[in-house]
């Protein structure tokens, strides 16, 4: 025979079946991310374009090469001011692809600017395209400016896997 439940103790199942699919969502995120391909090399080219309000905004295409020989793009603007837009659409590719690298790293090594390890582990945007070039040296990689000019910049990272 069933017993009937409590509308408290109906309240508090829904609370705790609620709660239980949150935690799986955040675990299958963890192991999506420590799962991504692992990435060879990525081409970032920055156009400029000229916005009605906030001066020259970055659009990005990146193009980025996996270990395993396949490979993919990625675009990406950012637009706004008071903050450094071009590090915003570079750190937006290093979250979508390079996460994975940040499980690799002891939560004890003493990190460069911009990376983010703890519950919620990420690189940071709006801190300078200078940064990078430390954030590349901590995941094993190399971060070089290839070209730049009036409306553009190309930069490529280059990963030792």
């Amino acid at each position: 025979m069933k017993t009937k439940l409590t509308p408290e103790q109906k309240e508090a199942n829904k609370v705790q079946r609620a709660e239980a699919r949150k935690e799986s969502k955040r675990i299958a995120k963890i192991e999506a991310e420590k799962n991504q391909l692992q990435v060879k090399e990525v081409k970032f080219n920055i156009e400029w374009k000229k916005s009605r309000m906030w001066g020259f905004n970055p659009h990005m295409e990146a193009y980025i090469y996996f270990v395993d020989g396949s490979a993919t793009n990625y675009s990406c603007t950012a637009s706004g001011c008071g903050y450094d837009k071009e590090s915003t659409v570079i750190a937006e590719v290093f979250n979508a692809f390079l996460k994975y690298k940040l499980y690799q790293i002891p939560e004890t090594e003493a990190l460069p600017y911009g990376i983010r390890i703890g519950d919620y582990k990420g690189y940071s945007g709006g801190i300078g395209v200078e940064c990078y070039y430390k954030i590349a040296e901590n995941i094993n990689g190399k971060f070089e400016k290839l070209a730049s000019g009036k409306s553009f910049d190309a930069y490529k990272l280059t990963l030792n896997n």
